[in-house]
This record gives C-alpha cells, sequence and structure tokens, in this order.
C-alpha cells in the first residue's frame, strides 16, 4: 500500500478550510477507505491542537476533531532528532522534525503545500497536495 506523509500544514488546510481543503479532504478519504495509509508527526497533532484550541475556542469539539483525524491517519514518531538537526538540507529546522518521521516509517510521498522549503531532499518524492492527487489518484 502506498504511504503517504501529510505535512502539518496540510491537516490545518483541512481543520481551518484553508488553500488545499479540498485535496486534503481528498487525500483523507483514501486513507479512511483503505487506499492509501496517510502519516503525520507526533509533532503534527500538538501543533494542530494548539491552533484548533485557539480556533474553535471549544475544548470539546476540538477532542472530537482531533480523534476523528487520529482515525484517519497513523503518528510517526521522530525516532532521532540530531539527525533531523544535523541535516543542513533544511533552512527550517522544524521541516526537518516533519520529514525524519516520514523516512523512519518508509513514506512514498511527503506531501506539503510548502515544496520549496524540501527542494534539497531526494529521499522521498515531495509533492504539493493537488498534485498529488492528479498524479496518482484521480477522483
Amino acid at each position: 500500500m502506498t504511504k503517504v506523509f501529510l505535512d502539518t500544514n496540510v491537516i490545518l488546510d483541512h481543520a481551518l478550510g484553508r488553500v488545499f481543503v479540498n485535496e486534503a479532504e481528498k487525500i483523507l478519504t483514501l486513507s479512511e477507505e483503505g487506499i492509501i495509509d496517510c502519516y503525520i508527526s507526533s509533532g503534527a497533532v500538538y501543533t494542530l491542537a494548539y491552533v484548533l484550541e485557539k480556533a474553535i475556542q471549544d475544548i470539546d469539539k476540538v477532542r472530537e476533531k482531533l480523534l476523528l483525524y487520529l482515525t484517519l491517519v497513523n503518528s510517526a514518531s521522530l525516532y532521532n532528532f540530531e539527525d533531523a538537526i544535523s541535516d543542513k538540507a533544511f533552512g527550517d529546522i522544524e521541516d526537518a522534525f516533519q520529514y525524519y518521521p516520514a523516512l523512519f516509517v518508509g513514506c512514498d510521498f511527503f506531501v506539503t503545500a510548502n515544496i520549496k522549503d524540501f527542494k534539497k531532499v531526494h529521499n522521498l518524492t515531495v509533492i504539493k497536495p493537488d498534485d498529488f492527487l492528479l498524479q496518482f489518484y484521480s477522483f
């Protein structure tokens, strides 16, 4: 099965109705239907909780939304912070903290709205949500 890592910005787009909301919805549907396996970093869960708490301001709704996401995606932990911190291909260490868990779990694709931040990496196919759907899963 194809393993797809979703950068935090893709999940936030879905949760907040931002830029790639429709594409994120389709990708999450593919995951729900068992067509692909989606992963997010454990750090994305923290960020998502923080942002949703600020945006929704209803802790029960935030909990409900987080639990729903965790039924649709798997959590991939960063196993070696030192490797991510030391990787000079990343100008932003937080991006490395997203990328390394994807490598660790053996993802085939890294889906992000910010592909420019991942131009120097070569171990995974880094792709925007709309391009991922156009190239690999047409509806």
